[in-house]
């Protein structure tokens, strides 16, 4: 079982117990007492208490402690003599704690706990390292409970080092591998698939004790790991940023709700060949958002047909037999949502703003439901590009207001975290129209709400998002979606 370990960073004695509790509420198993922390804290404030009594309030503590005296060396605080930080764990292990943490490179030979059990770590904040196998194969035979060996991460792909850890040494004996940072993150979240020993997440207003840790309760309820095992499917979405995905959230509730063994993770990456090429094998299905969604089409076996047309892909999934396939489920979700305003899309004269991956998938989808499509972008080349590219007509952007249509949608980004902004005059809003903004965030944009104003229906950017998600999850899984459920965390999230 994977323990869900929380940082305690502070060296007021009661702050600690109190956090040790909360994070017993919260579902963790064990806290990390980083005693090296605490020290540099009382340096600092002079005040005349001392780290033993921390140490002696071990016994206080709502859960099990695996004490850290972090050296300066590997990102901690301790810089003082090896006598001196022997001592202290000394006094740690007599006190009761669970484990001790110590750096491979600092150990003193033939040294251990006569008590907890001996995590024998290694820490690298700039890269990857090397030989990473070989470390834990030293921390064995140094005599480990357990090998903890946490490395940064400077794209998804170096996941696969991670993963590999895992497996190679499975059967040895507990081991935690860690790639620290945002690119590293699923590493943290697929504790449970991977078999790590210890799985660390902060309090909520706490900092962590390293980069990247998640919320416990994001780690537990959200990414479900109490659930996780070594058949765990494991989905995803890669972008970069990705933070601000909404459909970790979505996808991870539907799962549980259908009663399937999956998790989805969001993947922070900026070479996504690199990333699927190294990672693929062991990634069930993506979800693919910008700036990525061309950059994979060449990488599966094959392409549903209006992907093919489009030359983007938003989805992967796989077949039977294990072959992938990409799919523009953008596309099946805008389609979607404006025959369900306006029924027969064939008879309509559409304006589309932007020339971008969601500016091709809309202007390309409504024109293979035969509807009379003209694109508008800020730079006019490129919507004469995408004009030429989709049998559209292109107009320059100060032009389109000008121009006869039925349906207007924004595949720009203009409006996003922006409630202000909008990419189109409010006085060129028509009464009786259809405005599409594939934009969510907020939920009403400015587009939306003067669309309105002007006698138009509007149809929310989030109600493409679900279509489109509902479409990913059929794909890989073979079951319908939980849709209403899906739209109202969504709907939650977004009006928190």
């Amino acid at each position: 079982m994977v323990l869900v370990t929380v940082p305690i960073l502070t060296a007021n004695v009661d702050d600690a117990i109190a956090q040790a509790w909360q994070a017993q509420a919260a579902g963790a198993d064990l806290v990390e007492l980083r005693i090296d922390r605490a020290l540099e804290q009382l340096e600092q404030l002079e005040q005349d208490v001392s780290v033993h009594d921390l140490i002696a309030a071990i016994p206080r503590f709502a859960l099990p402690v695996a004490a850290t005296i972090r050296h300066a060396s590997e990102g901690g605080s301790w810089n003082g003599s090896e006598d001196d930080r022997l001592a202290l764990y000394a006094r740690c292990d007599r006190a009761g704690a669970a484990y001790i943490d110590i750096e491979l490179a600092h150990l003193r030979p033939g040294w251990k706990p006569d008590r907890a059990r001996l995590i024998l770590s290694h820490h690298d904040f700039s890269g990857m390292g090397s030989d990473l196998s070989g470390l834990v194969r030293r921390m064995r035979a140094a005599g480990a409970d357990v090998a903890k060996i946490a490395v940064t991460a400077q794209d998804a792909a170096d996941l696969a080092v991670i993963e590999r850890l895992h497996t190679d040494h499975r059967d040895e004996g507990p081991l935690v591998a860690i790639a620290m940072g945002e690119h590293g993150l699923a590493s943290r979240l697929l504790a449970g698939v991977w078999g790590s020993h210890l799985a660390f997440a902060r309090l909520p207003d706490q900092p962590g004790s390293a980069p990247g840790q998640p919320l416990v309760s994001d780690l537990i309820d959200g990414f479900r790991l109490r659930q996780q095992g070594p058949g765990t499917r494991v989905f995803g979405v890669i972008g970069s940023p990705v933070a601000h995905s909404l459909s970790p959230l979505i996808h991870n509730s539907a799962f549980a709700a259908s009663a399937i063994d999956a998790v989805y993770v969001p993947f922070r990456v900026e070479d996504p060949v690199a990333f699927w090429r190294a990672c693929g094998d062991w990634i069930e299905g993506l979800s693919i958002t910008i700036p990525h969604k061309h950059a994979l089409i060449e990488e599966v076996d094959e392409l549903e047909d209006i992907a093919a047309t489009i030359g983007a892909i938003n989805t992967i999934y796989r077949t039977d037999t294990g072959s992938t396939i990409g799919a523009n489920t953008d596309a099946l979700a805008i389609v979607r949502c404006l025959e369900e305003a306006v029924g027969v899309l064939g008879t309509q004269r559409v304006m589309v703003l932007g020339a971008g991956g969601a500016a091709r998938a809309a202007a390309l989808a409504c024109r293979l439901k035969g509807a009379d499509v003209t694109i508008a972008n800020r730079t006019y080349a490129r919507a004469h590009a995408l004009a030429l590219a989709s049998d559209c007509r292109a107009v320059e952007l100060s032009e389109a207001p000008r121009r006869a249509y039925d349906v207007l949608i924004n595949g720009t980004s203009v409006g996003m975290g922006k409630p202000d902004e909008s990419p189109w005059p409010r006085e060129a809003h028509r009464r009786a129209s259809v405005v599409l903004d594939t934009v969510y965030t907020p939920l009403e944009t400015r587009l939306l709400r003067d669309a309105s104003a002007g006698g138009a229906t509007t149809i929310c950017g989030l109600d493409m998002f679900i279509g489109q998600a509902i479409e990913q999850f059929s794909r890989w899984t073979g079951v319908d979606a939980p849709e209403h459920l899906m739209y109202r965390l969504a709907l939650e999230k977004l009006e928190r």
